[in-house]
């Protein structure tokens, strides 16, 4: 099989050109450069390290089922996950505020027990 150019190897194996460029510096992939110093990539290495995709028409892709969520009451075993771990967590946010307002009040307590500082300013050791 003849080797491939990246162009074509990125269109196979549909991978981004970025990607299969670092693969090539990283050694990660080996390759030749030819004469002109493009790189020819052997279809051996690329499957050794990207299994081939098969290439896409237009038509051929299905769309994605949509889960409805019209009916009021539909709830999954994830929603009910979710909402337990919201509430908990809005519980732990709710003690966290409550322990922060403590430690402000506790501050102030303290910051009336100390002296005022001097109004004079601090002599200094070097008089100029």
């Amino acid at each position: 099989m003849p080797k491939l150019s990246p162009r074509d190897a990125v269109r196979l194996y549909r991978v981004s050109r970025a990607t299969l460029t670092k693969a090539l510096s990283d050694g990660k992939i080996s390759a030749e450069k030819n004469d002109a110093g493009h790189w020819q990539i052997d279809p051996a290495e690329l499957a050794r390290v990207y299994p081939a995709r098969p290439t896409e028409k237009p038509g051929d892709r299905t769309e994605p089922e949509h889960v409805s969520r019209d009916k009021p009451g539909h709830k999954t075993a994830m929603d009910h996950d979710v909402i337990a771990r919201l509430a908990r967590a809005e519980a732990e946010l709710t003690a966290e505020r409550e322990k922060v307002k403590l430690l402000e009040r506790h501050l102030d307590d303290v910051r009336r027990m100390l002296p005022p500082p001097d109004a004079k300013p601090r002599r200094r050791w070097w008089p100029f």
